[in-house]
């Protein structure tokens, strides 16, 4: 876990303005990846190449984020052509088959949040993020979306796969 405590201190200083929900989401992929999003390959494949096509290219941007679990999200921003969106796509596919979390550990990563977000490493308070948890708990813990502060501020474009699965550069 003493890599995930340094992975959640890295993202609440490169994204300030996270929210518990963003917060929980990056836990969420770390544990159980990004299968959630696929149920029918061949759509999968379109959408990814849609959202590549209007994801502005950054060749600044960073090709990986590490989001700890062995798991990283590829941004496309930095996906240079449309030969290396079908690669990913496939990558993509072929984790989340292998990705297999349990909500043992999703809940020993949420203690976590809660111990770096008590320290202030994030713009929301603790009781900020417990009454956050509160209703997702309520909720389930299902898989969640990126706040829309995130969103505008961040603009997120990424899949989630495990590291040993992205046969791209890394």
């Amino acid at each position: 876990m003493n890599d995930l405590y340094t992975i959640l201190q890295t993202h609440a200083a490169r994204y300030p303005k996270m929210e518990p929900t963003d917060a929980v989401k990056l836990l969420y992929q770390s544990e159980f990846g990004g299968g959630h999003l696929i149920a029918n390959e061949d759509a999968c494949l379109a959408y990814l190449r849609t959202e590549w096509e209007r994801t502005p290219k950054n060749p600044e941007a960073p090709l990986v984020e590490d989001i700890g679990g062995k798991i990283v999200r590829v941004m496309l921003a930095a996906i240079p052509d449309a030969d290396a969106v079908e690669a990913l796509g496939r990558d993509f596919i072929r984790s989340a088959a292998n990705v297999h979390g349990t909500r043992e550990g999703f809940l020993e990563k949420l203690a976590l949040l809660r111990r770096v977000t008590a320290e202030g490493q994030f713009a929301f308070s603790l009781a900020e993020l417990d009454e956050y948890l509160s209703a997702y708990e309520r909720a389930g813990y299902p898989a969640v979306s990126h706040s829309e502060t995130y969103r505008r501020l961040y603009h997120p474009a990424y899949r989630v796969l495990r590291r040993e699965d992205f046969r791209g550069q890394t």
